[in-house]
């Protein structure tokens, strides 16, 4: 088994879910300097995959199971797709993936294909009916760790603490390892003393040096979002080695980038960013990157994102209300839009960064940003 080490529950980039599948289209990168420090690019533009609908239905085609099909041979086909969109950062092959459900009967399908159909809910932002599944998934598989950390991530982004716990403690039944430590400390973060949990999850990873590298590069995340949130100095060298530990990881790339621009340093996120503007992530940092520095490429790269966020609605496809919200505050400059599209967000994703992102829109606009700052209605809250 194989731990991809992103966290968010589908934000353009992928979210964090133990995955069985393992992580495919894996993008070489090259190390450049710049500014005194080590960021990864990629090697070309041509290693960024194709947002094209024909790319998309090539990748599709060979995916498809040949006659006679299976359950193992369905979820293998839904992997290939599901990985796809992880690496592209695209939505459009989690559509394929949903249609090739109907080719099985679901009173024939396994705990493996519920599983990859939850995947691709959670996804899309459909975290209802992701736990519809993960609970037939483990109702056939009581002790799948995949259903239960992926559970774990959901309710995180949800800001649903106490499912949250739940689910860690399930991943900790029996199994000692820097997962298990990841989901401890990461939820003691959340109590009244964060920076010791961080302590002791940096304690864990030096013990767990020789320990499973899938499972220290979820630790290694998790340690980056936890120094993030703490305001620590050191968590832009964390996002950094974790990038350089696997420079295909989009979710990584983003974060950092993120973390980048929230220090100024727009110049390097121009780096970090650079041959891939086809994810919708990394384009948005790019522009907001370019549109600091007044970079003369930032009216192509904005038009670009415009026609693409124009299309996605005019299709009916899925938008990713975060992109879209840090676009229109930090690039178009249109707090009341960015607002309407941060609550939308909100209304799915709970996470600090949504927080952050809602109180920021909302004061701009000067607005309520409607946030419980209590955390106590009705489940927990980050």
């Amino acid at each position: 088994m194989v731990f991809s080490t992103s966290r968010k529950g589908g934000r353009g980039v992928c979210p964090g879910t133990f995955v069985i599948l393992g992580m495919l289209c894996a993008l070489p990168g090259a190390v450049v300097a710049s500014i005194g420090t080590a960021v990864v690019v990629p090697a070309a533009d041509a290693v960024v995959l194709s947002r094209d609908d024909t790319a998309m239905a090539t990748a599709a085609s060979a995916a498809l199971p040949a006659p006679g099909l299976s359950p193992d041979r369905l979820a293998q086909a839904l992997r290939a797709l599901v990985e796809q969109s992880r690496a592209s950062g695209s939505p459009r092959p989690l559509g394929l993936a949903a249609g090739l459900l109907d080719r099985l009967p679901a009173s024939q399908w396994t705990a493996e294909v519920y599983l990859m159909r939850a995947t691709i809910h959670q996804r899309l932002h459909r975290f209802d009916l992701a736990e519809a599944d993960l609970d037939q998934v483990l109702e056939l598989a009581p002790g799948n760790r995949q259903a239960w950390l992926t559970r774990y991530s959901i309710a995180l982004v949800r800001g649903d603490l106490d499912s949250a716990r739940r689910a860690c403690e399930r991943l900790q039944d029996g199994r000692a390892g820097l997962v298990a430590d990841s989901c401890r400390q990461e939820l003691a973060s959340f109590g009244e003393e964060p920076e010791q949990a961080y302590e002791q999850l940096t304690q864990a990873l030096v013990r767990g040096d020789n320990l499973n590298t899938t499972e220290r590069d979820y630790a290694l995340v998790t340690q980056a979002e936890m120094a993030t949130r703490l305001q620590l100095p050191e968590a832009g060298d964390l996002w950094q080695r974790s990038l350089l530990r696997d420079p295909a990881d989009l979710y990584r790339r983003a974060r950092y980038a993120d973390w980048l621009l929230a220090q100024e340093r727009a110049q390097e996120v121009l780096l970090v960013t650079q041959g891939f503007e086809a994810v919708d992530t990394l384009a948005v940092l790019r522009a907001i990157a370019m549109t600091r520095l007044q970079h003369p490429q930032q009216p192509r790269l904005v038009g670009e994102l415009e026609e693409r966020f124009a299309e996605a609605r005019w299709r009916g496809e899925f938008l990713h209300e975060w992109e879209y919200a840090r676009f229109l505050l930090d690039v178009k400059n249109d707090a009341q839009a960015a607002l309407a599209a941060a609550q939308a967000n909100w209304e799915t994703q709970r996470a600090p960064v949504d927080r952050l992102l809602l109180r920021r829109a909302a004061m701009l606009a000067g607005q309520p940003s409607g946030i419980d700052e209590s955390g106590q209605a009705g489940r927990s809250t980050l």
